[in-house]
């Protein structure tokens, strides 16, 4: 295997954009790549390097491990994680969220996921310690949403919003997931209103448990 240009390079020293950033960036869609094709469990992190052309030394002195690693490989291929876009509305607000949703949920490397997503135990425990960086980061800045929509006075003050994004987010899982059947503009825009509904008519979630 050729030298790897990260074994000397410091990534805090590094040229934003240049050679480092170019072989970080292939070690994150060799990353993503690896875990489309055969899942989280079967995922080595030698494969990784040798897909992305870099030592697998390299690899696990940046990333301590697998969770380590399919976490920020994830996370980047999100893309930088910025509130939904403001459509003024609440309504509006949540449709873009699950269109966002629905989007995701088509990546390959979601539904290896996914797939291998059980109850919590210890077999499944360096799974669940990737997802719990992952989804508190995801549900803090898409709970900008309902942080807007208090500001605007379309919900009450003590809305919480990790319980309405469990809400809206859960029946897509569902429907795709469980029963197999699309997830339709129709269906989103039903999803929304239900959730609107239930928040602006009750207590907004505020006194659900997480």
């Amino acid at each position: 295997m050729p030298e790897d240009p990260l074994d000397h390079l410091d990534t805090a020293t590094a040229r934003p954009g240049g050679r480092t950033a170019r072989v970080r960036q292939a070690v994150f869609d060799a990353t993503v790549a690896e875990l489309s094709e055969v899942g989280y469990a079967a995922l080595r992190v030698e494969a990784v390097a040798e897909r992305a052309g870099v030592n697998k030394s390299t690899v696990y002195r940046r990333w301590r491990n697998k969770a380590t690693l399919v976490s920020a490989a994830i996370v980047e291929r999100r893309g930088e994680l910025v509130p939904p876009p403001d459509t003024g509305t609440l309504r509006g607000d949540l449709i873009a969220l699950l269109q966002e949703i629905r989007l995701g949920l088509k990546a390959p490397w979601v539904t290896a996921l996914l797939r291998e997503a059980a109850p919590r135990s210890a077999k499944s425990a360096e799974l669940y310690e990737l997802l719990d960086r992952f989804w508190p980061e995801r549900f803090q800045v898409a709970g900008a949403i309902f942080e807007r929509a208090v500001e605007r006075g379309e919900l009450p003050a003590g809305t919480d919003p990790d319980f309405l994004l469990q809400m809206i987010s859960g029946p897509l899982y569902f429907r795709l997931l469980m029963l197999g059947r699309p997830l339709d503009d129709a269906f989103l825009e039903r999803t929304a209103d239900l959730v609107l509904d239930g928040a602006r008519g009750g207590d907004g979630g505020g006194g659900a448990g997480a």
